[in-house]
């Protein structure tokens, strides 16, 4: 599991909603404008043992005939017993707290249930007068991936990465994953974010890679085609913000040295955002990096060699082989 998983399935969820939305409760979906959702803070909720805890996801979603709906996501790690309580107190918590209806949902990433599905949580006093809470909890582990890969839904693609991939192999399966997400047309931002988890929740061992090497090197297009797109959108971001920096350096001092300027430190600019990704790859990929490798990586100031480590992290077996230890 990567250490900063939170992060990643927040990220993917806020970006995708609708279409996760589409996915999980296609129905209610059609009737909901969720392009116009606003994500609400939430650190109104449960006190537990352990320390605070906040709710993954609120949004406000506006009803598209009239109102609104307060969707609520929790993601787990694993299906447990107890969650079930908790999300009907955090359900509580947010109806009280904004007076809206809520709808609350469950992706387990392991354990449980597969596929979508609804759940009542009856009350122990269960009587006519009492309604039951109910939620829809999405259990990602067995899951078909295929079906999943072939759905339209982007965020499908990368919820592919923790469900099953039946008699193909790992590094098949995670080739036919990221290819899926190169060939489909959108922004390069919404790409990477996809790219990105997929490389997070599928990770390989050593001989996995080892085969994925190779079965990346017959594929090879494809491939680099993955990885240009970090490089790409890095180096040109770096470009356009040095042309900028220069133009408004330029126009300060009235000579063409500003924009030089500009560039050469809008590249340098770039660098740094390169090497932070490969530092960010190499976490992922290998575990907690030794302060010798942080310190050689922010050593280097080649955008084409920093692109190259960047290339080469999903198909060498250790850092070793990069040449960073």
């Amino acid at each position: 599991m990567p250490p900063d998983h939170d992060r990643l399935f927040k990220t993917l969820l806020r970006t995708f909603f609708p279409g996760f939305l589409g996915l999980v409760v296609p129905d209610l979906a059609e009737r909901l404008d969720a392009a116009r959702a606003i994500f609400i803070d939430k650190e109104f909720l449960a006190e537990e043992p352990a320390g605070k805890r906040e709710a993954d996801l609120v949004a406000r979603v506006p009803v598209k005939n009239d109102g609104v709906l307060l969707v609520h996501v929790e993601i787990e790690a694993r299906a447990g017993s107890r969650m079930p309580y908790r999300l009907r107190a955090y359900a509580g918590r947010i109806q009280a707290a904004y007076g809206e209806q809520v709808l609350s949902i469950l992706v387990n990433l392991r354990g449980g249930r597969a596929g979508v599905h609804q759940v009542s949580l009856e009350s122990a006093l269960a009587s006519p007068e009492l309604s039951p809470f109910r939620y829809v909890v999405f259990g990602l582990a067995r899951c078909a991936g295929a079906a999943y890969l072939a759905n339209p839904e982007p965020v499908a693609w990368a919820l592919a990465a923790l469900m099953g991939h039946d008699k193909e192999s790992r590094p098949a399966y995670k080739l036919r994953c990221q290819n899926r997400i190169v060939e489909a047309r959108m922004s390069r931002d919404r790409r990477i974010l996809l790219l990105d988890f997929v490389e997070a929740y599928l990770e390989l061992t050593p001989p996995e890679a080892a085969a994925y090497k190779v079965l990346s090197a017959r594929n090879r297009r494809r491939t680099r085609a993955m990885w240009m797109t970090w490089s790409e959108r890095l180096k040109e971001e770096g470009k356009k913000e040095g042309i900028k920096l220069g133009e408004q350096k330029g126009i300060k001092r009235g000579e063409q040295k500003g924009i030089r300027l500009g560039k050469k430190e809008g590249l340098q600019e770039g660098a740094r955002s390169l090497q932070q990704v490969l530092l960010r790859l190499l976490d992922q990929r290998f575990g907690p990096l030794p302060e010798s490798v942080n310190r050689q990586v922010e050593a280097i100031s080649s955008l084409p060699r920093l692109t190259r480590l960047a290339e080469q992290v999903l198909t060498v077996s250790s850092i070793r082989e990069l040449r960073l230890r």
